[in-house]
Parts: C-alpha cells; sequence; structure tokens
C-alpha cells in the first residue's frame, strides 16, 4: 500500500482507498482500532494533515469513528448499498484503447483515475463499453434498462438521444460536458466562467488586442469556452476582429488552416498582444509558431492555456493555464451516477470550479 505521487487523484482519496482496503484485508470488525495519524503519515510518507483530512471523510461515511483522547475505530465494514444494485456500470468513452487513455491522455487519463478510485472506494465492478456512442444510439432505451452509464465528453449532436433517454428512464450520468437549461445529468467544469476569468487577467495586464484560438465547437466544452469568451470581451468592449476568432476543426489540435490563419495574424502589423488558446495542445502548438515567426513570449506576445499537465510548467517560457479538476471530475460523476441509482435527490447538473495558474507567458504588453 502506498499513494502515487505522480497520480492526479489527491492524496487524501488514495488515503482514503488505502485504508478501507486496510480494513478488509485485515478482516477488521467495528469497534477494532487503527493506527494513529502519525502512524498512518509514517508508513505512507504523506502529512499528518493529509491523514486527518482521509480519515474526516471516512467519519462522514460512516467507515470509523474517531474518538478524543482514544484514537480512530472501524465503525461500519458493511459493503456500499451500490453494490447490491441491479445495474451493470458502464463506460464509454469517445477514444479507443482505454490503457492508453488512462496512461497517455492528459484530459481522459485523469478523469478515468478519479472514476475507479471512485468505484474501488464503493466497491463497484465496471465494464468499458467498446461500442461507440454513435453506434449504442441507435440501440432501443429498453435495451439499456439494465445498465448505469458514465458518458466521457460526448459531442454536442448527441444531445437529442441523451434526452431520449433520460425521458425513458435509462440511468447515466455525463462527464466533461453540460447543456445550460437542458435537465440532463451531468457533471462538468465551469468553462463559460473560466474563459471569462482568463479575458478579465488579460484585461487587468493592460490587453485589449486578444485572439481566441479553440477546438471544434461541437465539442460543449469548446462552445461553452467560445462563449465564455465573447461574453468577456463584450464587457470590456474589446473590438476583436473576425480572423483573430480561430476555430480548429479538430477536438485538441491546430489543422493546417488554423495554424496557417494564427501566423497570418501574427505577421499582420497590427497583431493581436494576447493569445488565449482553449486547449493545452493548441497552446503548445501556437507557442511554436509564435517561436518559428522570431516572436517571443511574453516579450511580443502574451499566451494563455486550458488544461495544466504537468508539462505546462516546463514549456518554454512556462504557461500561464487553465487548471481543472479532472480527477474530482471522474469522482463526482461516479457519486451521481449512485445518487441516481439509490433515488437520491441532487441537483441534476453541477460544475467545478477552475483555477487559472500563472506563470511567466503573460506580462503586460509592450509600450503599456
Amino acid at each position: 500500500m502506498r499513494v502515487n505521487w505522480a497520480s492526479h487523484v489527491p492524496r487524501f482519496e488514495q488515503v482514503k482507498q488505502i485504508i478501507r482496503q486496510f480494513i478488509s484485508e485485515n478482516g477488521l470488525k467495528p469497534g477494532d482500532p487503527l493506527p494513529s495519524e502519525r502512524e498512518w503519515a509514517k508508513r505512507l510518507k504523506v502529512s499528518q494533515m493529509t491523514i486527518n483530512r482521509a480519515l474526516k471523510e471516512l467519519e462522514r461515511e460512516g467507515v470509523v469513528t474517531r474518538l478524543v483522547g482514544r484514537g480512530t475505530f472501524v465503525l461500519n465494514t458493511a459493503s456500499h448499498p451500490a453494490t447490491s444494485i441491479r445495474h451493470l456500470l458502464t463506460l464509454v468513452f469517445p477514444l479507443a484503447g482505454i490503457t492508453e487513455v488512462a496512461e497517455q491522455n492528459i484530459y481522459y487519463g485523469p478523469i478515468l483515475q478519479g472514476a475507479q478510485y471512485a468505484f474501488a472506494e464503493l466497491g463497484c465492478s465496471v465494464q468499458f463499453w467498446k461500442m461507440g456512442f454513435e453506434q449504442l444510439s441507435q440501440l432501443p432505451p429498453e435495451g439499456l434498462s439494465q445498465r448505469a452509464f458514465l458518458f466521457f465528453a460526448p459531442m454536442e449532436e448527441a444531445l437529442p438521444t441523451l434526452r431520449s433517454w433520460w425521458e425513458a428512464g435509462v440511468p447515466f450520468v455525463v462527464i466533461g460536458a453540460s447543456w445550460r437549461d437542458v435537465e440532463i445529468p451531468c457533471v462538468d467544469t465551469d468553462n463559460f466562467k473560466a474563459a471569462l476569468k482568463v479575458v478579465d487577467f488579460l484585461y487587468s495586464l493592460g490587453h485589449r488586442r486578444i485572439a481566441f484560438v479553440i477546438g471544434s465547437r461541437r465539442l460543449p466544452n469548446a462552445r461553452d469556452r467560445w462563449e465564455g469568451f465573447i461574453a468577456g470581451v463584450k464587457r470590456y468592449n474589446l473590438h476583436v476582429p473576425e480572423d483573430w476568432l480561430i476555430e480548429s476543426s479538430a477536438s485538441a489540435s491546430l489543422t493546417k488552416d488554423a495554424a496557417q490563419q494564427i501566423r497570418s495574424i501574427l505577421k499582420s502589423r497590427r497583431r493581436p498582444t494576447a493569445i488565449f488558446a482553449g486547449g493545452y495542445y493548441l497552446a503548445a502548438e501556437t507557442l511554436q509558431i509564435v517561436k518559428e515567426l522570431g516572436l517571443k513570449v511574453p516579450v511580443d506576445i502574451s499566451l494563455v492555456g486550458f488544461d495544466d499537465p504537468p508539462s505546462a510548467g516546463y514549456l518554454d517560457p512556462p504557461l500561464t493555464t487553465v487548471r481543472q479538476p479532472l480527477a474530482e471530475l471522474g469522482r463526482r460523476g461516479v457519486f451521481k451516477l449512485m445518487g441516481i441509482l439509490e433515488g437520491r435527490q441532487e441537483p441534476l447538473v453541477e460544475y467545478l470550479a477552475t483555477e487559472l495558474i500563472v506563470r511567466a507567458s503573460t506580462a503586460t504588453p509592450a509600450g503599456n
């Protein structure tokens, strides 16, 4: 048992799972004592604060009880009610090769890790669906009634099918996508507010000429970032030429046309002083184009990205970017699905906050 420091799953969540595993593997019963916080911290090589948070969560969930001056004791070893639910939990990813997703994809990997930790915590089994969403959407809802689905970042065109399934009683949760004013269960980051926050930040630095690069708006999170950016520039009455709004038809990379459009606006006499790229790879490729043209970041142009994998801090210069709580997205999606299956009344749509990580790729524009 050890904590994986390279994982995107918060350390206190990993500690919770380790303690649950410890209780199970050692056959502990209600009333049996557990190691002290200090012993756990030494054993797992994490801070006592992390252990304390994990134990508080487990106490809240009814797994342990903590008695002042006496220690921590097992309270409940019963399986979570979710294990008795007659539904096969099914994960539907838009990408093939789940192992590669978990190990390599900077977006889906952490989300999947968070979901897997939640499944382990709840004692649930899960199946990865090999059928794509388009094939799945051709199945009648009544054929899906004994499954419970987690859909990861479906495209915009999936909405009619999702609405019809929800109305037909198929239990599911969408992770990483949402539709405002549409009543289907979703757990998403607030991409609209995140983009608005980036415009606020660039404006506060003195930028008045801001370009925007985004992937295909067939993805709801790209659509929301686009709308947040537009709302931000309207807030400050900024003029953004149409050719400064660059949409790549690919979801996470620049097409040749999008890359050429970036080169064109950077070569123009009145070029932008900042570019907000609504994706990590979009930002990294934009940075490369800026360097190819002999310009410097942030001296000649500031750059902001979206998503914060470890490599973002090692770019030259380190990237200012929006950090999403990706592992928590996966975890919250699982717990929301459990709530639906158990009949708990919860808000259908949940938005998680993002964090703007300021690094050396942004500065006050030259001449200010």
